[in-house]
């Protein structure tokens, strides 16, 4: 018996393993939805995330006052630190591969942009968390 509710366990865990990693365009819009949604945990509060993130991906000084990474993260990951990289991405040709971008948890505190290669791996997460009612970019977490 225990044998079956682990393996049931397991199942049910790759299931939504496999749901968290959005590769289809159709997936993809799903999260922009859910990050749009007035109900969603992380537009609750002083600073919507939508409104937040709509200004934080079109103004490069608005994102710059917005990032909360130390130097080391800035230096590694300047090439990434362009607005336009903030938004969800349907798949697209990227290095002869196809790769996406796309909300991941959508907390209070803390939401995720997880972006990868379809049928694949996450390359990298951008963290944003809430800190004195406002959002910051506060780590980007590479794939190891």
């Amino acid at each position: 018996m225990k044998i079956k509710s682990a393996i049931i366990a397991l199942a049910f865990t790759a299931i939504g393993f496999t749901s968290m990693n959005a590769q289809t365009a159709e997936e993809v819009q799903a999260t922009v939805k859910q990050m749009e949604s007035s109900s969603a945990l992380c537009n609750k509060g002083p600073e919507a995330f939508k409104t937040f993130i709509a200004k934080f991906s079109t103004d490069e000084e608005f994102m710059k006052s917005r990032i909360k990474l130390d130097d080391a993260q800035r230096e590694e990951f300047a090439n990434l630190l362009v607005p336009s990289n903030f938004t969800a991405k349907e798949p697209f040709a990227k290095d002869g591969d196809m790769f996406y971008q796309s909300w991941g948890e959508l907390q209070y505190q803390k939401t995720y942009l997880d972006c990868g290669w379809v049928d694949s791996f996450v390359t990298h997460t951008f963290q944003f968390e809430r800190f004195g009612g406002k959002w910051y970019l506060a780590n980007i977490i590479a794939d190891e």
